[in-house]
């Protein structure tokens, strides 16, 4: 009796691994993974983007000039790139609001970039308005 328990276990271990190698030859695993991964992020984004939860006020403390810059940094990036989601979902998660961003001129300030040196210009040319959406570095 115990034998046939032990190739039943078996076969249904088998069984298991057969259909793993299935779905995944067939790529039904990916598009599992795939429908998981996006309805996850859907369920944890859905308090914040319906409004019942309400993301933390950035702090007013001293690392609230770090967040502010890399916030601006992360929401530039977004903005070159034309991620419009991203960045639609960025400011309500962040908690953090348009008029509040820093200008590709005040992170350069703020680091000590020179105004003249060729650093400052590249990344401060696609600033302008002809120039929006048209560099993603």
């Amino acid at each position: 009796e115990m034998a046939s328990v032990e190739r039943e276990t078996l076969s249904q271990d088998e069984l298991r691994k057969r259909l793993y190698q299935t779905f995944k030859n067939r790529g039904v695993l990916d598009t599992l993974k795939t429908q998981l991964r996006n309805q996850l992020i859907h369920e944890l984004m859905h308090p914040i983007l319906s409004g019942e939860l309400r993301p933390q006020a950035v702090p007013s403390d001293d690392c609230s000039l770090l967040i502010t810059a890399s916030n601006s940094l992360v929401a530039d990036h977004l903005q070159r790139c034309g991620y419009e989601y991203s960045l639609s979902v960025f400011f309500p998660e962040s908690g953090f609001e348009k008029k509040k961003l820093w200008t590709m001129q005040d992170l350069l300030q703020l680091m000590r970039i020179n105004p003249k040196s060729s650093l400052y210009k590249s990344l401060t040319s696609g600033t302008q308005k002809e120039n929006k959406g048209t560099r993603c570095l």
